[in-house]
């Protein structure tokens, strides 16, 4: 059972709602330096200056110590509120996706941190979570939020959120950098919260999007156990904030990370292109626009589009051989397995260091780097759907990283949670 509690949660002072928009952010993981500047720029109290400070430009391992200041300074001049009671905060997203609106509707809950009963789905990184667990030292407070998936099959949880959000006011809104709405109530009522509860504790939870923030979570709870701390009510180190979604709401959209290829000594497109016609149809195209025709006809992850420095054609379909079915790999498996380790070399560990594979939202800004900054090559996917998200953690496997892309990400700066604890 899934243990879900309301908290008291940390957010900017009404006097700042109307410029919330200027005040949020993406996830520390979507920002770039640029995007880093920008928020700098945006506003002296951009959450920027708490979940990725500008301190780790010139100290990549910092230990965060102008992060804490600010969110303590935060706090202490009121630019950031505590609340005095405990709630469920519900969130609603509401965005257009390929010319279709679309509400995509959970809640913010403090969530006993326990693994079996939450379930991953993508490998991680020992460089990002131990650079969370430096900030989450530093802060003692839960920054972002953690994107999880419950089932609701007959969408009774939202019909209950709905009562509350169709009726009342959302106490924070804001449009993110897309132009997206994200909207938040404040649900503290006891009869409310317990009827929540109820419908969301026989559930299991599958982690959307977070998975270094979880792993962080749990590796602080542990570091602080043999440190002789103790966590405190129902937010302490024990526990972590998260959106919770039913992972059946059709606003459930997952993008494709596609994958750019740099590095690979001696790189022969025709060597790699001979050697994978064992494992799948490979048709050559003379267009991008034919490339995206082909991958949009497709409705299967198992699908890839090609581009690469010295070949005849410019753009290659490759369609996996392999047969579909109830055990069928994930496309994204494919190509890591099979392609990047098989064919050029890119094992785990070479993943791990981060040296041969970048990875872009956006399927033309794939196709448009090869060639320039010793991008060799680009691999365009198809996305990965909610169901095979489940099937494969409902299985205790693993896909590799950056098999999801949900959007619209859940933002920074809209609640946060200070742990509770005695040291």
């Amino acid at each position: 059972m899934a243990s879900i509690h309301p908290f008291r949660g940390l957010t900017y002072s009404p006097a700042l709602a109307a410029k919330l928009d200027k005040l949020v952010s993406q996830p520390y993981d979507k920002i770039d330096r640029a995007l880093q500047e920008k928020y700098y720029a945006r506003d002296p109290h951009n959450v920027i200056r708490v979940i990725k400070s500008d301190e780790t430009v010139t100290n990549p391992e910092s230990p965060y110590p102008g992060a804490a200041a600010t969110l303590k300074q935060w706090i202490a001049d009121g630019t950031l509120v505590e609340a005095k009671g405990p709630a469920f905060y519900l969130y609603y997203q509401t965005f257009t996706f390929l010319n279709k609106t679309y509400v995509r509707k959970g809640f913010m809950a403090s969530v006993a941190l326990e693994e079996e009963h939450v379930k991953s789905h993508e490998h991680t990184l020992a460089g990002p979570k131990a650079d969370r667990l430096r900030l989450l030292r530093a802060l003692e407070t839960n920054d972002e939020l953690i994107f999880m998936l419950y089932s609701d099959p007959n969408g009774e949880s939202v019909k209950l959120m709905d009562s509350i959000a169709k009726s009342h006011k959302p106490t924070l809104e804001c449009r993110d950098d897309f132009g997206e709405l994200h909207q938040v109530w404040i649900a503290d009522d006891p009869e409310f919260v317990a009827k929540l509860q109820k419908l969301v504790a026989p559930c299991d939870l599958f982690i959307a999007d977070g998975h270094h923030r979880y792993e962080t979570a749990c590796n602080y709870k542990r570091e602080a156990l043999e440190k002789g701390w103790k966590p405190v009510g129902k937010q302490g180190f024990d526990h972590r904030m998260m959106g919770l979604f039913p992972m059946e709401d059709p606003g459930l959209v997952i993008l494709p990370t596609h994958r750019l290829i740099q590095n690979v000594a001696n790189f022969s497109a025709p060597k790699l292109l001979a050697a994978l016609a064992e494992n799948f149809t490979i048709t050559p195209l003379s267009s991008e626009e034919a490339l995206f025709v082909h991958m949009d006809m497709e409705k299967t992850d198992q699908v890839f589009g090609m581009k690469a420095i010295g070949t005849k054609d410019n753009f290659y379909f490759l369609k996996s051989n392999e047969h579909g079915g109830p055990n069928r790999t994930l496309g994204v498996t494919i190509l890591h397995s099979t392609i990047l380790e098989n064919e050029l070399g890119i094992d785990a560990k070479t993943l791990t260091a981060g040296t041969h594979v970048d990875y872009v939202r956006a399927r033309q800004e794939a196709i448009d780097a090869v060639g320039k900054n010793g991008i060799q090559a680009a691999f365009v996917l198809n996305p990965t759907s909610v169901d095979d998200v489940k099937t494969v953690a409902a299985a205790g496997q693993r896909m590799p990283q950056k098999s999801t892309d949900f959007y619209p990400k859940l933002l920074a700066g809209l609640v946060m949670m200070k742990l509770d604890m005695q040291k």
